[in-house]
């Protein structure tokens, strides 16, 4: 069976045409997207929410949803966001949170095709990009790749 094609295997990878490569590019703006469009705005609010006791459009929107104990989901769900995204940012463990914000994803799709939401295309392209990380990981221009340059493979006697 063949394992790989192109040019020699040992030959060392230059890590800026890796970045084209592999599904880095996807995961960072990915992760800067959810940073910037929904985790900055979520944290600050759940810190509003909880040490200044103001109002949050998350908790009603959870409680309508019928999800138990909004008013601690809702500071959880954006927490995750925060953590997932900057995750993805850099490239750390990037399976183990796409799998944790798997949850998130599909809950916030379903909740939002019920309630007819022009927000579903943003959902259902989350939802693929985050499938998509899960099977195919960090790639190599991330701080995974940095873990498993120290490691090598077993060395040959001579």
């Amino acid at each position: 069976m063949l394992e790989y094609t192109g040019g020699s295997p040992a030959s060392p990878q230059a890590p800026l045409s890796s970045l084209f490569q592999t599904a880095a590019i996807l995961r960072i703006g990915t992760g800067l997207l959810l940073m910037t469009r929904y985790g900055i705005d979520a944290v600050q609010n759940a810190y509003h929410f909880f040490f200044q006791e103001k109002p949050w459009a998350w908790v009603p929107a959870f409680h309508e949803a019928g999800m138990p104990y909004a008013h601690l989901l809702a500071p959880i769900v954006a927490v995750v966001i925060v953590v997932v995204a900057l995750s993805w940012i850099i490239g750390f463990l990037t399976r183990l949170f796409a799998l944790a914000f798997l949850p998130v994803v599909i809950t916030t799709l379903v909740v939002l095709q019920n309630a007819g939401s022009p927000r579903v295309e943003a959902a259902w392209l989350y939802l693929i990009i985050t499938v998509t990380l899960l099977l195919f990981g960090s790639g190599t221009v991330s701080v995974d790749q940095l873990f498993r340059l120290g490691q090598g493979g077993p060395k040959k006697r001579r």
